[in-house]
């Protein structure tokens, strides 16, 4: 059976109607996120646990300072050299479009974080004790791999980045080796608080707020904040075209995804300082956010993208109905905002799904050009990292990942990202929540700043 067809039959045995058939309702089972419950899972488990905590100890207390660049990559300039901010922000300028995380010192984003959660008394509402969500927090730090662009001052000049070392080489079959120095440029602690700072805002700014329960709040930020966590800085793609344990252990099925999950909420069971979870001690409660933020984070992974787009323009076309049993009494009185019943969990599930997705790809959309574009020299690093290595692996090389080594066409990427995936996603998530549909005006800005490098290449070259 394959991963369509296992979510198919999921959705089919919980009585969904037909628009969430589609729709992954794998549930976290208590210690992974996965289809069984075998000895070799515990094992491989086990493995990983015992590994991870021999690493993470030789990181603590370990400082870290901003480059401007790496000397092994190419950034054409539009990596931004910055003097790093220590001070904590306002909650008025977190909920700012314009908030950058990438200006902070990385352990500054621990009390953003906290910060957001504050914004909606959800400490108070679940009796979380907050030195126990910023030891989760800084946890959560430790376990993403470090930006490529702050180096170990203990080690400066021996910085090794992921896809140039040989636990990279795939012959153990392996997907994060045993490399002590992996870094990725894109897929690390500051995206994933942009992530959760963005969906902060989908909440306040865009009025969705009004849509959801607390619990609900509270695993979309949370959600977001691991929804990455441990990212090797290739894709789901690399981990099944190499076969590797954890392609194994999670079927090919959103693998990264999946290893994000276990490895997230794990740290609340291994560890009873980082136990955010016992706050939610009723059996019900805690089911509800471990499998909230289960399905949340699966949406993220770039396979369901279509059907996040088929259940948003379901929401455009048909409102309530799109799930059958809307309870008309609790609809918000605004003809604008109707499409949404706060009784209905679907509602709230698919608000869940379509924020984590909508924020992970949003970097295109900030209202700064000079943020955007050090986004996307920061993926399209990682992009050409992984050609490399396919190539090297003698594995099919990822077409649109291969041939980023000029402004040229990186910038010609971008456009064609935003215009075929990002765009028509906003496009839905506007009509949704009318305070969002400015998002895209921003991409629009962005694309015609790509525009004005293409022109420039092509002028330099002479061709126009």
């Amino acid at each position: 059976m394959d991963a369509e067809q296992k979510e198919g039959a999921a959705a089919d045995a919980s009585g969904h109607s037909d628009i969430t058939k589609v729709v992954a309702s794998t549930v976290w089972n208590g210690y992974d996120c996965v289809f069984s419950n075998d000895d070799y899972l515990k094992k491989l488990q086990k493995e990983e646990r015992d590994r991870r905590k021999e690493l993470s100890s030789e990181y603590l207390g370990t400082s870290f300072r901003r480059r401007g660049s790496h000397g092994s990559l190419k950034d054409y300039g539009w990596l931004r050299k910055l003097d790093l901010r220590s001070d904590v922000p306002s909650i008025g300028e977190i909920r700012d479009w314009a908030f950058d995380t990438l200006q902070f010192e990385e352990t500054v984003l621990v009390d953003v974080f906290i910060s957001m959660l504050e914004y909606y008394d959800l400490l108070k509402e679940f009796n979380l004790d907050r030195e126990t969500l910023k030891r989760y927090a800084f946890a959560v730090m430790q376990k993403h791999h470090k930006d490529c662009y702050y180096q170990r001052t203990d080690i400066e000049g021996e910085v090794h980045v992921l896809g140039t070392t040989t636990n990279a080489s795939g012959e153990d079959g392996k997907s994060l080796g045993d490399g002590r120095h992996i870094l990725c440029e894109y897929h690390n602690w500051y995206h994933a608080v942009s992530c959760a700072q963005v969906c902060f805002l989908f909440l306040t700014l865009g009025g969705a707020d009004q849509f959801l329960e607390s619990k609900d709040i509270f695993c979309i930020i949370v959600g977001a904040l691991i929804h990455d966590l441990d990212h090797p800085g290739t894709n789901n793609d690399f981990e099944v075209k190499r076969n590797t344990e954890l392609a194994q252990k999670y079927q090919n099925d959103s693998v990264l995804e999946r290893h994000s999950i276990s490895e997230g909420l794990n740290l609340c069971t291994e560890n009873l300082e980082l136990d955010w979870l016992k706050s939610f001690d009723n059996v019900e409660d805690r089911k509800y956010v471990e499998n909230y933020i289960t399905e949340a984070i699966l949406a993220t992974d770039p396979a369901r993208h279509a059907t996040i787009m088929k259940e948003a323009l379901a929401f455009v076309e048909k409102g309530p109905k799109a799930y059958g049993n809307a309870t008309s009494k609790s609809l918000c009185e605004s003809a604008e905002l109707a499409n949404f019943d706060r009784s209905n969990l679907q509602h709230r599930l698919f608000i869940g799904r379509l924020f984590l997705h909508s924020a992970d790809i949003s970097n295109p959309l900030h209202s700064s050009f000079d943020v955007a574009r050090d986004w996307a020299v920061r993926v399209t690093t990682e992009f050409s990292r992984q050609a490399s290595k396919e190539k090297e692996l003698h594995l099919q090389v990822t077409s649109y990942m291969d041939g980023l080594d000029s402004e040229y066409n990186i910038a010609k990427v971008q456009i064609s990202f935003f215009e075929f995936m990002v765009q028509p996603l906003f496009d839905a998530v506007g009509k949704l929540f009318p305070n969002l549909s400015h998002l895209n005006d921003w991409g629009e800005a962005n694309c015609d700043g790509y525009r004005d490098v293409i022109a420039l290449c092509k002028k330099e070259r002479g061709g126009g």
